[in-house]
């Protein structure tokens, strides 16, 4: 991956942000994983099996630990449109790298990257600056908090789709 880094006093003079910087792209397992269809379905409340279809649909080709911000983005924005994500949460998988350029605009748009690990590590820096900074701590920071976990257990239940060989993932039904 290629990214421009800026120092602080170019920062100063622009609305420029560098891209999140992953520690461990490796990772490919966390707290958020899901093992199993039900666990993964449960995640994105998922109950109907055409709903399950769609989702296998939307992200079949996707390899969730090496996208880009456009296709997370498309997905996401096909996630909120059907109700399974919030707009917090959508606002996680569209700017996913963090990285803007001196008007604001995302750009690394094409790269290639570990979405699993980028949202995890995404999640643990916040939780720890929230542990460490409990006067910043109010409904607001909260609920981004929440869109963070929201979007690591969906980003978890979409890896396990766009990766499961077996052609019937529906739910269990039971009369």
């Amino acid at each position: 991956m290629t990214y421009v880094m800026l120092t602080v006093e170019q920062l100063r003079h622009t609305k420029a942000t560098n891209p999140f910087v992953i520690k461990n792209p490796d990772q490919v397992t966390n707290a958020f994983t899901s093992t199993d269809k039900q666990m993964a379905a449960d995640k994105l409340k998922l109950t109907e099996r055409e709903q399950i279809e769609e989702v296998k649909n939307l992200v079949r080709g996707h390899d969730m630990t090496s996208i880009s911000s456009k296709d997370l983005r498309e997905i996401g924005l096909a996630l909120n449109r059907t109700g399974l994500i919030d707009d917090e949460t959508f606002w996680v998988f569209s700017n996913a790298l963090l990285a803007t350029d001196e008007n604001s605009k995302p750009t690394l748009q094409d790269v290639k990257f570990n979405a699993l690990a980028l949202f995890n590590e995404r999640y643990e820096e916040y939780r720890d600056f929230l542990e460490s900074n409990p006067r910043d701590v109010n409904k607001g920071t909260l609920e981004w908090q929440q869109a963070l976990v929201a979007a690591n257990h969906a980003i978890s239940a979409l890896s396990y789709f766009s990766n499961s060989t077996r052609a019937d993932l529906a739910i269990d039904e039971r009369a």
